[in-house]
């Protein structure tokens, strides 16, 4: 089999111990009959399904133990805080020229771009929104089309000048009131976001994690010791796999992609 060379190639290489292990592990595979083939499909797929989602369960369920024994509540209005700050900085902006007004712009690229941060961390720091759900996904939505508001209005600081700075406090504020009092979903009027999308380009992404996963595959397969024929289909059951979970509702433009790997 190409995957036992691949392993016994590797062997000269390897430590000791594991290099006796991988030659014993090879030697048994070579000798077993063809009916183990069923048992290895099974095994296959026992590792590709059973052992990501026990991973991901165990990884979930310590996300979640860490964010409650880390919850503090001086981080509930830790965004009212910071866009507060960010209205500082515009007034002192304000008016100004020369090296103080170039030192204030620095100032405020960095007060805005921690309220950029506090406001994706919004829907956990907050508190009011449930770990999952409609809810929490509609928030997120809302509040990706204020961040964006933002850059805007930010941009237009090197356009317009201390007027850009008015409208930009205008929005600092009213964010600041509505996330007090705990109306996430409304951080800003939606006329002041009708020109903005909630949607991210996770395309690259996408694309760079299904390579991983199959690489991975592939890499798992080759230390199975399986037939040809399996390892192939294995590794493709990976892929269409991988193909689901990340596209999931554009599911047949993943599929698509698939079709790189087909040689």
């Amino acid at each position: 089999m190409a995957a036992t060379n691949t392993v016994r190639d590797a062997v000269p290489v390897l430590p000791g111990v594991i290099a006796r292990l991988a030659e014993q592990f090879t030697t048994e595979i070579t000798h077993t009959s063809a009916l183990f083939v069923p048992v290895q499909i099974g095994m296959a797929a026992m590792f590709v399904l059973v052992v990501p989602a026990a991973a991901l369960l165990g990884w979930l369920f310590v996300a979640r133990l860490l964010a409650i024994m880390f919850r503090v509540e001086l981080r509930t209005f830790k965004l009212a805080v910071t866009a507060l700050d960010a209205v500082s900085c515009c007034g002192a902006v304000f008016g100004t020229i020369g090296p103080e007004r170039t030192d204030g712009l620095r100032q405020l690229a960095l007060s805005m771009q921690y309220v950029r941060q506090e406001l994706r961390r919004a829907h956990r720091s907050r508190g009011t929104l449930p770990y999952r759900g409609n809810r929490r996904r509609e928030v997120r939505a809302h509040v990706r089309r204020v961040v964006k508001c933002l850059e805007e209005a930010e941009k237009q600081v090197d356009v317009e000048g201390d007027d850009a700075l008015a409208k930009l406090i205008d929005l600092l504020s009213r964010i600041a009131n509505q996330y007090a009092d705990g109306r996430l979903g409304a951080l800003l009027e939606e006329k002041s976001l009708t020109s903005y999308q909630a949607g991210r380009d996770w395309e690259a992404l996408r694309l760079a994690s299904l390579a991983i996963v199959i690489a991975i595959g592939a890499a798992c397969t080759g230390f199975l010791a399986l037939s040809d024929p399996v390892t192939v289909v294995l590794i493709f059951s990976v892929g269409v796999v991988g193909v689901t979970l990340l596209y999931r509702k554009n599911l047949k433009h993943g599929l698509g992609i698939l079709e790189l790997w087909r040689g």
